[in-house]
């Protein structure tokens, strides 16, 4: 388990183990985790803020633990691929097509069409 990464949120971020037969099911199947824009890379006094870019870092570190075990995820963070001005409701976002667009290659990509 990763540590818990210090924040100003008051909800901090904690990875749950699980049994490893049960971890590794998430290895049987292709991943995508997206998230949108608006993360701080810094800690920041904003816990909202600060609450998304701890999350982020854990989500990274799961995606690398899935990947190291043999699996198949991908985290697709939307502003690395010049995507922006999404919250965590990417499906109502005004720009839900551009995000769709990436879920569909990915699906495409992945035999899933």
């Amino acid at each position: 388990m990763p540590p818990v990464e210090e924040t100003t949120s008051p909800f901090p971020a904690a990875g749950v183990g699980v049994p490893m037969d049960d971890f590794m099911k998430l290895t049987r199947i292709p991943v995508l985790v997206l998230y949108g824009s608006n993360i701080p890379a810094e800690q920041t006094p904003v816990w909202g803020l600060d609450n998304w870019r701890v999350r982020l870092n854990l989500a990274k570190a799961w995606v690398d633990a899935v990947n190291r075990c043999g699996g198949d995820a991908t985290l697709i963070y939307l502003p690395d691929i010049g995507i922006y001005g999404n919250t965590h409701f990417l499906m109502s976002d005004l720009n839900n097509r551009d995000v769709a667009d990436v879920m569909e290659r990915w699906m495409k990509e992945k035999h899933f069409d």
